[in-house]
């Protein structure tokens, strides 16, 4: 993940700037800052006040956007986890696996708070005026939230759209799966048009060219990485960790040699992963990859704390946690996952688990 800048939590949820929402405010504030300068006569230190302002208006507006599809969730019993703001808008983590109808409402309430937005602002512009600067910035965000609330309207992911289409088409019986794929589908090729849209603005000397040509190509990559993500908690929909976790009866102690825990637990030619503890407490994990890191040479006088990868609260999954809310969170540093019921370690699952429950 991204460095980002915690804000504040939000019923529970932590809300998060990503630091790439910086730019979106400095862009947004140069392009009010240029029509300002290029349509209304104002000193210097005025339209720059009124164009940072509208900067810091833009991105509390993406967070007006995210926050309305958290207060639907949450009313509708879902949890929210967190919620981010970055450059091309912003996202909200929520758990759980909503009913279509349920999955409907919490999607489109994010266009239907941008399209709000656009309509107050429009009409605050109208009432100062277009030919004064304050005017000319909340004719800008208007325009700005009703282009952010169109365009999330388009029914694939990662927009909102997507969502609702995939709600509407996976109601009933209907498959869900198969319907993540086409959602997905329409996402990638959306980005593409939008890629080609902007090509030629710039081939005909239009510079918006170069910001609907990344838009597209931004939407393209997010379609192609959420969907594939999507279609994975659609196919493990009813299975929780214990499902696809690999059996684990003991906890490698810290103090044992490299050599030692080779000589007893290595089978094939790769070692599975396996948690190390310390004074009764599992602190880390050690896999071939950590083993890798030392030359041979050094196996029978280094002790596993020495090469285990250290774990935290992220890299921790409950037996009974829902396999596709554990696909959502973000990983740990360990990038795998220690299964625990009931204060004790029983399993482990990586990268080849999940693959093993798939190819069932």
């Amino acid at each position: 993940m991204s460095v980002g800048m915690r804000l504040f939590r939000f019923r529970g949820a932590e809300v998060v700037a990503d630091a790439s929402a910086l730019v979106l405010a400095l862009l947004f504030a140069g392009i009010v800052l240029v029509d300002i300068r290029m349509n209304v006569a104002v000193g210097a230190e005025t339209d720059w006040i009124v164009a940072a302002v509208a900067g810091a208006l833009m991105v509390l507006c993406v967070l007006f956007h995210e926050g309305s599809h958290a207060v639907v969730a949450r009313s509708l019993g879902l949890k929210v986890r967190s919620i981010r703001v970055y450059i091309f808008g912003g996202y909200s983590v929520i758990e759980g696996r909503p009913s279509p109808g349920v999955e409907v409402l919490v999607a489109v309430m994010g266009p239907v708070a941008s399209l709000a937005l656009a309509g107050g602002f429009w009409f605050l512009g109208g009432q100062i005026g277009l030919d004064v600067a304050m005017g000319r910035a909340a004719g800008a965000l208007a325009l700005a939230n009703a282009a952010v609330g169109a365009v999330n309207l388009v029914p694939g992911f990662p927009l909102d759209g997507g969502r609702v289409l995939r709600g509407l088409l996976s109601m009933g019986e209907r498959s869900r799966l198969r319907a993540t794929v086409v959602v997905s589908r329409i996402g990638g090729t959306f980005g593409l048009v939008l890629v080609g849209a902007g090509l030629y603005l710039l081939f005909n000397a239009y510079l918006i060219g170069l910001v609907v040509g990344l838009g597209g190509w931004f939407l393209s990559s997010a379609a192609r990485s959420v969907g594939r993500r999507e279609e994975l908690t659609a196919t493990f929909d009813g299975l929780v960790a214990a499902d696809a976790m690999r059996p684990v009866s003991v906890a490698i102690p810290g103090s044992m040699l490299v050599s030692q825990l080779l000589d007893w637990y290595s089978m094939g030619p790769r070692l599975r992963s396996l948690p190390v503890e310390e004074n009764g407490r599992v602190v880390g994990v050690v896999g071939q990859d950590e083993i890798e890191a030392i030359a041979p040479s050094r196996w029978p006088s280094t002790q596993v704390r020495r090469v285990m990868t250290a774990i935290g609260p992220a890299d921790c999954v409950g037996a009974e946690e829902p396999i596709d809310t554990l696909l959502m969170r973000p990983a740990g540093r360990s990038r795998r996952a220690v299964v625990v019921d009931e204060g004790v370690v029983v399993g482990m699952i990586e990268g080849a688990d999940l693959g093993r429950v798939l190819a069932r």
